[in-house]
């Protein structure tokens, strides 16, 4: 067997290579240290170890690039597209802000977006069905979904001109444009509200009394729509395991 294959089978299907396991473990082991780094590091009382954490960070990234570059190199063909496949884009962007310290380039948000490593833990196995499952859900449920989102979306560009028109007069610098108004909506729709942005008019008042109702009644429905379906995927699952 070429290495490339072998790299695909311990990549793809471990379980089916004698260091499948043993490999697939290091990987996610490298993945929840560079995690804890990550948060360690920022923590002021360990500043001592500021050192010792740029240098696991380092091993880290250096690990990280190596399983980046032989996965797409044990991808018998159609690697560009294997390249724009989500996991391999989240690899990626995981080390773009490493490599872009070199050139003097220090955006705080990419760093921040190192996080984004603990997605790599959906390439074990045990989550290949579950991936499955849950992108069957998303197709069959889409319209659906789709119909929620309208009916959400017409909800809120009505609501949010209204209160801005009943409150933009009393408290101009709270309710000052329409697209502010429209934030303090989709808040208040979730039920999140921060208390920032509050009406003081009765109609406000009115107003956002119907928003907060609404965003009760309607966001719980996708939420349940997608528990109902995961249910059902589940307990198809579990009847073929039964049968077989």
């Amino acid at each position: 067997m070429k290495l490339s294959q072998e790299l695909y089978v311990i990549f793809e299907n471990p379980s089916k290579h004698k260091y499948g396991y043993y490999i697939q473990f290091l990987i996610h082991l490298n993945i929840l240290v560079s995690i804890v780094v990550m948060f360690l590091e920022t923590e002021k009382s360990l500043s001592e170890y500021l050192e010792l954490f740029r240098t696991i960070n380092m091993i880290n990234i250096f690990l990280f690039t190596i399983e980046y570059l032989l996965r797409i190199y044990s991808k018998p063909r159609n690697k560009i597209k294997f390249m724009l496949t989500p996991l391999m884009i989240i690899d990626l962007v995981v080390l773009i802000p490493f490599y872009l310290s070199f050139l003097n380039i220090d955006l705080g948000f990419l760093r921040g977006l190192r996080i984004l490593r603990i997605f790599k833990l959906f390439r074990l196995a045990k989550f290949h069905e579950f991936d499955k499952m849950i992108m069957d859900i998303l197709s069959e449920k889409k319209e659906e979904l789709f119909y929620i989102f309208v009916v959400l979306s017409i909800l809120l560009f009505t609501i949010t001109p209204l209160v801005y028109f009943a409150e933009s007069k009393v408290q101009p610098e709270v309710f000052s444009s329409m697209s502010t108004t429209l934030w303090w909506a989709v808040i208040t729709f979730t039920t999140v509200g921060y208390g920032d942005m509050y009406p003081i008019t009765t109609l406000g008042r009115i107003l956002t009394t119907i928003v907060s109702i609404l965003g009760i009644a309607f966001y719980a429905i996708p939420g349940s729509i997608f528990t109902s379906s995961l249910l059902d995927k589940i307990h198809q699952r579990r009847n073929k395991k039964r049968r077989r």
